[in-house]
């Protein structure tokens, strides 16, 4: 992982990632495998923050917190198969839509955000590496053929239980 430095130049999407990075439903929906392999999870958090820049952007500082969190809730009914009672995406939306509004203010108010980000628990984007496929091909040359069988089931999501 490289180092990861906030300044005034950060780009916008940088900053969305922090917040995701500190927002325990979604890091719990990963931990869970709820998105899928991790190349979908990566894809799928990519694809988010993107999706809400993209619409702070169109929407421009006069922007509803309202869009920004059903894009969120969107993603994690569909894409993380978590619905969200707790209103927490609603909140974070807010968060979102006033870290931006701030960060294109001024410069006094981006050395502000800054320091909002930096006194966060984590302070790096959220990031979901995928696995190299040269990993999980030298997994499978290593084992035997039971073993093998075995790793295809709790891939699926299905573990072998053998009697004593």
């Amino acid at each position: 992982m490289s180092l990861f430095i906030i300044n005034e130049n950060t780009n916008f999407e940088h900053i969305i990632g922090i917040l995701f990075n500190n927002w325990t439903a979604l890091k719990l929906a990963i931990d869970h495998g709820m998105g899928g392999s991790l190349e979908m999870t990566h894809f799928k958090i990519t694809d988010l923050i993107k999706n809400i820049h993209d619409f702070l952007q169109k929407s421009g500082n006069e922007s509803c917190w309202t869009g920004v969190s059903d894009i969120i809730e969107d993603v994690m009914d569909v894409g993380f198969d978590v619905v969200l009672e707790d209103l927490s995406a609603d909140d974070l939306g807010k968060h979102i839509c006033k870290v931006y509004c701030d960060w294109n203010q001024s410069i006094q108010s981006r050395l502000h955000v800054i320091e909002e980000l930096r006194s966060m628990p984590i302070t790096i984007p959220i990031q979901v590496l995928p696995i190299k496929p040269s990993q999980s091909k030298n997994k499978k040359e290593d084992s035997s053929s039971s073993d093998e069988d075995h790793e295809s089931d709790l891939e699926e999501g299905w573990t072998v239980v053998k009697h004593k």
